[in-house]
Parts: structure tokens; sequence; C-alpha cells
């Protein structure tokens, strides 16, 4: 679903989450999201799995390692679970949800 929202917008709290060498939750379903950037603080590459689909190492969508950075668009736009999974444990990732007021 596109995203065209064109309201008024606010930035969440930053926050890290951890994540695992498993397929887990990196970001909860929020109706109210409207755009999402996912920054991997750490040295293990990370793959993600939009609409609360398993994440599957070396397989969809990539974030480099040191500073690889994610940015939802309007083809990944989805207000569903994010999952997370990375090559090494306790990888960190950074996350900045806007969501409409």
């Amino acid at each position: 679903m596109p995203n065209i929202f064109t309201g008024a917008v606010t930035a969440s709290a930053p926050s890290n989450t951890l994540v695992l060498s498993s397929s887990d939750t990196a970001v909860a379903a929020n109706i109210s999201r409207v755009g999402l950037v996912l920054t991997n603080l750490s040295d293990s590459t990370m793959y993600i799995g939009l609409n609360g689909r398993y994440a599957v190492l070396n397989s969809g969508l990539i974030i480099a390692p040191f500073g690889g950075v994610w940015v939802m668009d309007e083809f990944t736009f989805n207000k569903e679970r994010i999952n997370a999974i990375a090559n090494t444990t306790n990888s960190i990732l950074a996350v900045q949800e806007f969501t409409s007021i």
C-alpha cells in the first residue's frame, strides 16, 4: 500500500533494539506509522522481513554493517511488524519511526 499520507507527522523518540541470530521483532506493528528509518550500528550484516514475515539470513532486504541505513519508501511502506536477523547475535539496530499526529 503506498504511503499517501499528507498530514502532520511527529518523530518518535529514537531507540535501539537488539537483533539476534534468529528472526525476531525489531519494530512492532503501528497503525499510525507513516515513515521508518533503520540504521545498523553493529559490525554484523542485518536482514529484514516486512509485513510480519520472518527475516532470512543472506536474503531479502539487507542493512550493511557500520552505519548501513534502510528507509521505508512507497514500495516498502507498511504498518505491520518488521522482523530482523543478524549474522551474529547481540547486534544493535537504531530505530526512528514517524507517525501521524
